[in-house]
């Protein structure tokens, strides 16, 4: 679906009409206002998901601002596909003023440099992802940095590229970005450049926060629910698994586990919603044909004396639930 068009009053009075127009159609329901000022019809904006509609009110910010913004912390975060969690509502930008500048409304601004570790992506620019991710893992809970890191670190098994990034001094072309992204974008990152770039942080308490997220986050992780369960087990003291362990299937194709203790011949999987709803993982099948194939898939691991044990977001969620679920599992505490 390509982006909706948006609308500002001196389109209308370029084109000899009433710009109060835009006002009327606002209050009779045909437009919907995305910000002060800046229209799109509303129909368009209702049929939008929650991130295209983010990603919509970031385009009319920069139809009002005298200078281009640069997007930072987690509106860049979604334009890199890191693995943020939680619902984003503010729109995050960089400001050179000391004092942070002024944060009001639906935008949060942040103190920084407009003129380095900036890239393109379509008309928007942004916070390179060395910067964001940097700026992140400083800012968040241990579990959510961990989440953030692990992205950064990624090189999905199949790549797909959803977003273009260019340097910032290149004019933007036509290129509509994509907010809804379930895999990283760009060349991951090396944990190396991670802990180089955290000995600039402007405090040893930034150091050391950023420094224990990198040491403890692995690029094997797929998903945030893979991460935030990796966090769960090493708060709970439970020993630490192999990452997506690999098992050969009947037909010689490799299957992936996400967790796998080896001692206890145990394989353990967050089971996300995406791999049984997401269509671009579908290869054409029914949702009944994902689930069976996932099944079988299952099955052929379980006969090669290995145990399988499963848990969904909610009961990773739940801190004694989910130790009880691994003890249960016969997973050992250290």
């Amino acid at each position: 679906m390509s982006t909706p068009r948006l609308i500002l009053p001196s389109d209308l009075e370029l084109a000899g009409q009433d710009s109060r127009l835009l006002t009327r159609l606002c209050n009779n329901g045909r437009y919907f206002r995305v910000r002060r000022s800046v229209y799109t019809e509303a129909v368009e904006w209702h049929a939008l998901d929650e991130f295209a509609q983010y990603g919509l009110r970031a385009a009319a910010f920069t139809l009002t601002t005298k200078a281009p913004p640069v997007f930072c912390s987690s509106t860049a975060a979604l334009l890199w596909g890191l693995w943020i969690t939680g619902t984003q509502t503010n729109l995050h930008v960089v400001t050179e003023q000391a004092g942070g500048g002024r944060s009001r409304g639906d935008i949060t601004r942040h103190l920084g440099r407009l003129d380095e570790a900036v890239v393109r992506c379509g008309p928007l620019l942004l916070t390179d992802k060395l910067t964001t991710t940097l700026e992140l893992i400083t800012a968040l809970k241990f579990e959510q940095a961990v989440a953030v890191c692990d992205s950064s670190l990624h090189l999905p098994r199949y790549p797909k590229r959803g977003n273009i990034f260019l340097p910032a001094d290149v004019p933007a072309g036509d290129h509509d970005p994509v907010w809804n992204l379930n895999e990283p974008q760009g060349p991951p990152l090396l944990k190396s450049d991670l802990l180089t770039a955290a000995e600039s942080l402007p405090s040893r308490s930034a150091f050391n926060r950023a420094v224990a997220v990198i040491e403890f986050a692995s690029g094997l992780s797929g998903s945030a629910g893979e991460s935030l369960s990796r966090v769960r087990m090493a708060q709970l003291g439970f020993v630490a698994p192999e990452l997506q362990h690999p098992f050969t299937l009947r037909d010689g194709r490799e299957a992936y586990v996400d967790f796998w203790f080896e001692k206890q011949r145990k394989a353990g999987e967050f089971d996300g919603r995406a791999k049984y709803l997401r269509q671009d993982w579908a290869g054409g099948k029914s949702l009944e044909e994902r689930i069976l194939d996932e099944k079988n898939r299952e099955d052929q691991i379980r006969a090669q004396s290995a145990g399988f044990f499963r848990w969904t977001w909610r009961e990773m969620m739940d801190l004694r639930g989910f130790e009880r679920l691994l003890r249960q599992a016969g997973i050992p505490q250290k």
